[in-house]
């Protein structure tokens, strides 16, 4: 026997016994009992039926302690066998090319950004970047962000594309964008609390790691 093997068969055993606890006081052996009173059963017929509808409910406990413990292996194998990067942006800066426009009626005003995001790969499983997600529609005034301008016309890489992120070796990556508030010029727009960001970072497996944005960051459009 291997060492832990009588401790795992102890929390298997408890595990099955709950379950079976909590089968043994649902309605199963109350509709029972009705049913044996009804057809007048014997108390030996009630006796063996109760004892089979017992061994019954143990079978299923067995089965659900057994369910349970493979839902936390297979999400642990789903945890372990994709990568895990997570990290903080920071650093929002609107220290680029900024302006604004006036078209049938309606302002709109823009600056070129920067911030900063630093990623770590908890996982073993190797992978590279592939892209950048920033949804800014939740701040206060909303934000669009784009990244074509910035690589068109600026000829700038918007998002380190292809770096590679191996287990457990941090890295900082600088993001480049357009950001765009629709409604308002630039003199009306105040410091954005940048809380409410939502940025994803896309791996080469196509997958979405959530990236939280550090507590307190603003974005000011058109800074000095």
């Amino acid at each position: 026997m291997k060492p832990g093997t009588p401790t795992l068969i102890r929390q298997f055993a408890a595990a099955m016994f709950k379950h079976w606890w909590e089968l043994m006081s649902c309605a199963a052996f109350t509709i029972f009992g009705v049913y044996c009173a009804a057809a007048n059963r014997g108390n030996g017929w009630a006796a063996a039926g109760s004892a089979f509808l017992a061994a019954a409910l143990f079978l299923v406990a067995a089965y659900r302690a057994w369910r349970d413990e493979h839902q936390k292996y297979t999400g642990e194998v789903a945890r372990n066998g994709r990568p895990d990067i997570r990290g903080e942006a920071f650093n929002f800066s609107g220290y680029g090319i900024h302006g604004e426009g006036h078209e049938h009626g309606h302002w709109s005003a823009d600056c070129n950004i920067t911030f900063e995001i630093y990623l770590c790969n908890h996982s073993p499983i190797i992978t590279t970047l592939k892209t950048v997600e920033v949804d800014g529609s939740r701040l206060t005034p909303p934000v669009i962000f784009d990244f074509r301008v910035i690589e068109a016309v600026l000829r700038e890489p918007a998002f380190p594309v292809g770096t590679e992120m191996p287990h457990g070796i941090g890295k900082t990556v600088k993001v480049r964008a357009t950001a765009t508030v629709d409604g308002m010029r630039l003199a009306e727009i105040p410091p954005i609390v940048m809380d409410d960001l939502q940025i994803h970072i896309v791996d080469a497996f196509e997958h979405k790691h959530p990236i939280q944005v550090k507590q307190g960051e603003r974005l000011i459009f058109g800074e000095r």
